[in-house]
């Protein structure tokens, strides 16, 4: 009988035979190496020896490395809640401060796949899915409520590309600049470059009471 697949080219006849903790502890070790060793030297062996496993189980499980390590992302995927504060700016500082610490906690496994992304479509495919897709669905509701608030126009072209913009801004500071991604550098995102691409503008806080009386 022909093994099934899952329709990301992942063998899927005996994954039913993994406990949910047995398959954690090998996704666990698969995030462990790759922060480690990067993933060109990320091998079989190594997760097998990582997670008390055998390779074959593994074999068993996943066609070959980029299935097993792609499996691995997706399995940290998150479901964020859509937050709702009531106005544009709130909902978009709500949702920074949540992508913010996951690239602040992965920043390191972002930095070891980044390379192999470019080369990988199955692992592409996977960081994709982790990582964009539910983004893309937080930031779509966000944008909606405001336009049905008259905060945003509904055919302002910026609206398709502040969910990835706004991403990979975050995601590579402590990539790309070795800096943390605190709460200062999320309220400047916002206000200086995501409203005004919206057409909301620069938000403007009020002056301090030692400035009012200078």
């Amino acid at each position: 009988m022909q093994p099934r697949t899952n329709g990301r080219g992942e063998q899927a006849m005996a994954r039913s035979r993994l406990t949910s903790e047995r398959e954690r502890s090998l996704y666990d070790a698969v995030l462990e190496l790759l922060v480690e060793s990067g993933y060109e030297a990320l091998t079989m062996d190594s997760v097998a020896q990582r997670a008390h496993s055998s390779k074959a189980t593994i074999y068993r499980q996943w066609s070959g490395k980029p299935g097993l390590v792609a499996a691995a992302i997706r399995s940290m995927k998150e479901h964020h809640v859509v937050p709702d504060t009531g106005t544009l700016r709130g909902d978009l500082l709500a949702v920074a401060k949540t992508i913010g610490q996951v690239a602040e906690t992965n920043a390191q496994l972002f930095a070891a796949v980044g390379h192999a992304i470019r080369s990988d479509p199955q692992l592409a495919g996977a960081m994709r899915e982790c990582m964009f897709k539910p983004n893309d669905e937080v930031f779509g509701a966000i944008l909606e409520r405001a336009v049905e608030r008259a905060e945003i126009a509904s055919d302002n072209p910026a609206v398709r590309y502040v969910p990835g913009l706004f991403l990979q801004a975050i995601v590579s500071r402590p990539v790309l600049e070795g800096r943390s991604v605190d709460s200062r550098h999320l309220t400047d995102l916002v206000d200086s470059l995501i409203l005004p691409a919206l057409g909301v503008g620069q938000h403007r806080t009020q002056p301090d009471a030692r400035a009012r009386k200078s």
